[in-house]
């Protein structure tokens, strides 16, 4: 049997089978297009060679900040010993030891400020960026530690040599008293009466003993300014004048009778930086 509406039928079949081939034509044309060309595999080598740049880069970077890791752990280590350390030699090693690592940090900085011109991925840059500030920062600090570590050290040896001319200062005291005492007995000397039958004269001192007095209260004199200079290392620009000036007054009342020619010029000696840094003229004597 036909059925009635075979051309019908006919017609509905061609229509279904031309939507099917249009419909099909549309991804067989998308997946020519793709797979025709190298653009996947353009796209996939140069993700790889980025890959590669990368891990090169950070291989090399692990390297650097791996060093500079060492150099700041020795510099640790040294300053612990500083701090335990006494011994003036081996101090001044230890001290030899962290600027050799320091100037090798400022090598390694600089290495790494030239190699991050040439790095090609941006994180990378930014990462090195932050790293050379910060160990500028590092650098600028441990020049203020090493700064205040030589102020300290100066500051205990100023220490020292006050305790030192405070020593010298008692002695000398002790040694002019002893010579006053022993000038007063003098030698027993016959009296001379005088010619209205007065008390005896006693025994003029020698020029010897006289002189040896002079110098040493002209010493002790010395001491005191110089302790007096010394004080001022240290203070405020207000209180350092007060003392250079306290000082140069006890060096110039000296100056007007000084025991010896030596004394005279160490004084003046004394008071060239003196003179230099109060603004005052060379020739201090009369006038203060």
């Amino acid at each position: 049997m036909t059925p009635l509406n075979q051309p019908e039928r006919r017609t509905r079949l061609w229509q279904f089978v031309l939507l099917y081939l249009l419909a099909l034509l549309v991804p067989l044309g998308a997946s020519y297009y793709l797979f025709s060309n190298n653009s996947l595999a353009d796209e996939n080598a140069r993700l790889k060679k980025e890959l590669d740049i990368t891990h090169q880069e950070q291989n090399r970077l692990v390297t650097q900040f791996d060093t500079l890791s060492r150099y700041l752990q020795r510099i640790d280590k040294v300053d612990q010993r500083l701090r335990e350390e006494k011994n003036d030699l081996v101090l001044g090693r230890l001290t030899t030891s962290n600027q050799d690592y320091l100037n090798d940090i400022a090598v390694s900085l600089s290495q790494l400020r030239i190699d991050s011109a040439r790095l090609q991925v941006q994180a990378h840059r930014l990462l090195v960026r932050d790293e050379l500030r910060d160990f500028d920062l590092f650098r600028s600090n441990r020049s203020t530690i090493d700064a205040l570590r030589q102020q300290l050290s100066k500051s205990g040896d100023q220490t020292q040599s006050n305790a030192r001319l405070a020593e010298e200062l008692v002695q000398a005291k002790q040694h002019i008293i002893m010579l006053e005492a022993a000038l007063n007995r003098g030698p027993a000397v016959a009296p001379v009466a005088s010619s209205g039958g007065g008390n005896p004269v006693p025994p003029p001192a020698s020029a010897g003993t006289k002189l040896q007095i002079a110098l040493l209260q002209d010493q002790l004199a010395f001491a005191n300014a110089d302790c007096i200079r010394q004080r001022a290392d240290g203070k405020s620009r207000k209180e350092r004048k007060r003392l250079l000036q306290e000082s140069r007054t006890a060096f110039i009342k000296i100056l007007q009778d000084p025991a010896t020619e030596d004394l005279k010029q160490s004084i003046e000696k004394t008071l060239e930086p003196i003179n230099v840094e109060l603004g005052r003229p060379a020739r201090f004597f009369g006038l203060l």
